[in-house]
């Protein structure tokens, strides 16, 4: 039974594996994010691998992951309590507003309307909410905190603004920051401390990879043209995970139990389970039914990215759980008739050397889901762009008609063509 809580309550959480949403008013025309911090007895994080948010999206441990899949009015973290460190006493959960560059426009909490945050077990059960109106002119929101009490986990409602926004906030928390970005609802988020490798640094990698990876494609086509079965296409794909992709023979690891299944591969980085692999027999045709079975042995798992391959085509998924298991194409390489840099560069991405680049396969991903359809239309359908079309519409045309008109006219063409 869902508990509804009142600022300043608080309690028990008895389940381990949650999920944790933050939303606010749909109708709300100011754009907003979600960001989380582990604090230790101190009441600082211990360093800024603890700053959870759009660039960084999950922890070493693995113990809090924050979806990026973008939803224009709520956010998704997902958390596996036993992971989380014992030097961890609490989970404090962010929202703030975007930054705008001219200070005398500057956004804040209250025109988000209701915002709330809910709680729910893995089958997506509520456990609890909280409804706060924020009243006042801060630009972030402490909504609540998951705290160690008594060898247990309780959620508090805390409802706690501050106008210096997320980085005093941040900064309070002793995260190492750089100055946020203005004018963007993704880019208002403060910049991680360590950045990715140069677009040279990329190249190079994909390049060693690529020549690699060439070694290898004689046995590619055989195994392809021959039909090799599951056994022998796993051995070839052993030898690529070991020698092009520079995993460990410890880091991958076989057939793997997950929720009573098993998962052909996991690929792991320092103890982190980081893919969830599904390896087919060499050039069979992927289906949809492969695709489930690749993503659904990570999405109860926490996983949260899944590589299907049968040896020639290498798909990569982001995996993500609400009601249902939800798996999105990051990108997909055909190795065959040749290897091409370009699918390399891509490719390095789930490479060892990839993976530990905190935020790279992420902002990926986050390309990827931002150029959408739905997401092209709903950034076609915005005041601003609604009104540039009418202008134009009026200049080259003569003809004056409102924005209602232009917007609707634009809703036809764009969804019922």
């Amino acid at each position: 039974m869902s508990i509804e809580l009142q600022q300043g309550a608080n309690t028990a959480i008895l389940e381990r594996n949650l999920m944790i949403s933050i939303g606010w008013n749909k109708e709300s025309a100011i754009e907003a994010d979600v960001s989380a911090f582990l604090i230790n007895s101190s009441g600082t994080v211990r360093d800024d691998q603890d700053f959870i948010f759009y660039n960084q999206t999950q922890t070493v441990c693995g113990g809090l992951v924050l979806d990026p899949e973008y939803h224009r009015e709520r956010r998704l973290f997902r958390a596996f309590l036993d992971r989380i460190p014992d030097t961890v006493n609490k989970l404090v959960f962010i929202i703030t507003v975007a930054i705008d560059s001219d200070i005398a426009l500057q956004p804040h909490c209250g025109q988000l309307g209701m915002v709330y945050i809910d709680i729910s077990d893995q089958s997506n059960q509520q456990l609890l909410r909280f409804n706060l109106q924020p009243s006042g002119e801060e630009r972030a929101l402490m909504l609540g905190e998951l705290y160690r009490h008594q060898g247990t986990w309780k959620f508090r409602a805390v409802g706690q603004g501050y106008n210096g926004g997320l980085d005093i906030l941040a900064a309070s928390f002793g995260v190492s920051i750089q100055n946020p970005v203005a004018n963007s609802h993704i880019d208002h988020a403060i910049a991680a401390s360590s950045t990715l490798p140069s677009k040279q640094v990329w190249t190079e990698k994909a390049t060693k990879l690529q020549r690699a990876l060439r070694q290898f494609l004689p046995q590619i086509k055989a195994a392809v043209a021959n039909g090799a079965n599951e056994s022998n296409t796993r051995m070839i794909l052993d030898r690529i995970l070991l020698d092009v992709f520079g995993y460990s023979m410890e880091e991958v690891k076989a057939e793997q139990k997950i929720q009573g299944r098993k998962a052909d591969y996991v690929l792991a980085i320092d103890e982190e389970d980081v893919i969830v692999g599904e390896s087919k027999r060499a050039g069979l045709k992927l289906s949809e039914k492969h695709v489930f079975q690749a993503t659904s042995y990570g999405a109860y798992s926490g996983i949260r990215w899944a590589l299907l391959t049968n040896l020639s085509t290498w798909q990569i998924y982001h995996i993500s759980m609400q009601n249902i298991v939800d798996a999105n194409l990051v990108f997909s390489v055909n190795l065959l008739p040749e290897i091409s840099l370009e699918d390399c560069e891509k490719l390095i991405l789930i490479s060892r050397f990839g993976m530990t680049q905190k935020g790279a396969l992420e902002k990926c991903w986050r390309e990827v889901s931002a150029l959408t359809r739905e997401n092209l239309i709903q950034a076609i359908l915005t005041e601003d762009v609604v009104k540039a079309i009418r202008i134009a519409i009026r200049r080259d045309t003569g003809c004056n008609f409102d924005n209602d008109l232009i917007q609707q006219t634009l809703l036809d063409v764009l969804i019922h063509p």
